[in-house]
């Protein structure tokens, strides 16, 4: 490694995975295409107190379906790079090559970004004296939409980190840099599309991977 190789952001990358993530994205996507069908037509057939919510959910869902459907899978393969450095010949550490792998090692981050239902979706740069709810702030605070019991933290390795209250200032739970914050929908907002949670996490970690892939 150089210098300034940062392995906590190693980006490794596995052909048989893109191709599984593509399927698994397909399956979602037409199982929520079923589901925005169900909803179009139980709101056609209603009225009432409900039908502002479900026309809401409706507009939401075809536009996170869109989405979907454009997004294009990565592959990735979450690894300890110094553990597999160190890994002996045969250990469970050992990663074993198949063609097709890539791993890229960029150089040490300086920024920590924040998505999803904030005010201002941005990165900053880091600072070791700042906390998660802080990085928040400093994007503007969460939307009326915001999930904020399920704020949960993308690795530059793409490990998710999740919780709330003290342990978000523990040492292992700490912002790095590199890292991503990502504030979800609140999929209670939208129960009648029992697909959100999954939908809504899929999308954000597909685009902290891209935006992985893209900065080399």
């Amino acid at each position: 490694m150089t210098s300034i190789a940062y392995c906590h952001g190693s980006l490794f990358t596995r052909e048989t995975l893109k191709e599984r993530e593509r399927q698994q994205i397909k399956t979602l996507a037409d199982r929520m295409r079923q589901d925005l069908s169900s909803l179009a037509l139980q709101s056609a057939q209603g009225g009432g107190p409900g039908a502002a919510q479900a026309s809401e959910t409706l507009a939401v869902g075809q536009t996170l379906l869109a989405d979907l459907q454009a997004a294009e899978p990565v592959g990735r393969l979450v690894i300890d790079l110094n553990r597999v450095l160190k890994a002996e010949p045969g250990s469970a550490d050992d990663l074993i090559l198949r063609g097709g792998d890539r791993l890229r090692i960029p150089k040490r981050s300086q920024e920590v970004t924040v998505i999803g239902e904030v005010q201002n979706s941005t990165s900053h740069l880091f600072d070791p004296a700042l906390s998660r709810d802080d990085y928040l702030r400093m994007s503007g605070g969460t939307t009326q939409k915001a999930d904020d019991r399920r704020i949960y933290v993308v690795r530059p390795n793409s490990s998710i980190e999740a919780g709330t209250g003290s342990r978000w200032f523990s040492q292992d739970a700490a912002i790095m840099p590199g890292d991503t914050i990502v504030v979800p929908l609140d999929a209670e907002r939208m129960r009648p599309l029992t697909m959100w949670t999954a939908v809504t996490s899929i999308m954000f970690n597909l685009a902290v991977a891209v935006a992985a892939v893209n900065s080399f």
